[in-house]
């Protein structure tokens, strides 16, 4: 009875936003991947090829399929001086490998009200630290332990867009949830009772370029009552996106920090506690190229840096990512990618460096 109590009430509740205009627009794709990796690659911290993103030295090649990467959205909207939507983003992604049966996921799912040049979201966004994604055929992977940092959390975010004519300002100031997703019971910034905090400066300049400055703050209190071990988590950065024409677009970023792996940035420099901070250095940049109508060229890397003080043995000190894709859009909607890339990784004691070059080809069908 509850499915079909859920599908009924679904109903009732879509019926009435139509009749007040509702428009919903999805949006997503279905993306099949082949992922050939020369020598052993971690995914999220596991060994397998589901997001490669580290190479941890195991001395063998290994290939895999996959359909996991498909990801399905759902846009709403309504209103006119007051706009009312939301965002509701759906795949199947896990880091336990390439299994054929899996869970669906949740990665957006926000409300949204906005008037004049204000706009309110409340629910599970994109970080406003660190706030683009590389284009990358390694979906999942993402560039994240390679400079990139920003993940989705839920927060309650505002949005103010300053009117003007040449330049665009826009503050974006949120406070979200800092504890890790993974692991038992509540994490210890909810013991603390303080959100993080995180902001953005941007502004849209030329038309259609953007730079912007972004922070973030989070205190932890991993015992209650005991202010003895209490750490913060702080960083900042910058980003850009420069489309300069067709033919040559650059966006990337740049950010340093304190402890960010305790709040699901993710940085190799790992989790701190007390007089143990771990502080990281990260930067990545992507080229993207439209040559023609079918074929589209990105060569892109990034770097992730431990700067902690005092490393020890098997500490990771750097992890460098290099790639390129050749797309091949066949109509607007279809499209073969082919990505080859190299990871570098740098153990603190080891002999020389860990490394594995990763191709990854697939179909995609945008939609």
């Amino acid at each position: 009875m509850k499915p079909l109590f859920s599908i009924l009430f679904s109903l009732v509740i879509s019926s009435s936003l139509f009749a007040q205009g509702l428009e919903l627009k999805p949006y997503g794709f279905i993306k099949g991947d082949a992922v050939y990796s020369s020598k052993g690659v971690n995914s999220f911290g596991n060994p397998n090829l589901s997001s490669p993103q580290i190479a941890n030295g195991v001395d063998e090649a290994a290939v895999g399929f996959t359909a996991k990467h498909t990801r399905f959205g759902l846009k709403g909207l309504f209103g006119d001086e007051v706009k009312v939507g939301g965002v509701v983003e759906l795949d199947f992604f896990s880091a336990n490998g390439f299994d054929s049966n899996v869970n669906p996921r949740i990665r957006l799912a926000y409300a949204s009200v906005a008037w004049d040049n204000l706009e309110l979201r409340f629910g599970q966004q994109w970080d406003i630290f660190s706030p683009l994604n590389a284009i990358t055929n390694n979906t999942n992977g993402n560039l994240w332990f390679g400079g990139n940092l920003g993940f989705r959390r839920s927060q309650i975010q505002m949005i103010y867009k300053i009117p003007a004519k040449e330049f665009q300002p826009t503050i974006q100031l949120a406070l979200a949830e800092a504890s890790r997703e993974t692991g038992p019971g509540l994490g210890d910034d909810n013991k603390a009772v303080l959100p993080m905090v995180q902001g953005r400066l941007s502004t849209k300049f030329l038309e259609n370029k953007t730079i912007g400055v972004y922070f973030v703050y989070a205190k932890f209190s991993p015992v209650p009552d005991s202010s003895d071990l209490d750490y913060d988590c702080s960083g900042f950065g910058a980003d850009f996106t420069l489309p300069f024409n067709k033919y040559f677009e650059l966006c990337g970023e740049v950010n340093m920090g304190t402890n960010l792996n305790n709040a699901n940035l993710f940085t190799i420099a790992g989790n701190g506690k007390k007089n143990d901070s771990r502080k990281n250095l990260g930067i990545w940049a992507n080229i993207n190229s439209k040559i023609n109508e079918h074929f589209h060229l990105v060569i892109g890397g990034g770097l992730d840096k431990n700067q902690t003080d005092n490393l020890v043995n098997k500490d990771i000190e750097q992890n460098f990512v290099i790639y390129g894709d050749l797309i091949f859009p066949i109509t607007k909607e279809f499209s073969i990618a082919l990505e080859i890339g190299n990871i570098t990784t740098s153990i603190k004691g080891a002999d020389k460096d860990y490394s594995a070059l990763v191709g990854i080809l697939s179909g995609k069908v945008n939609f």
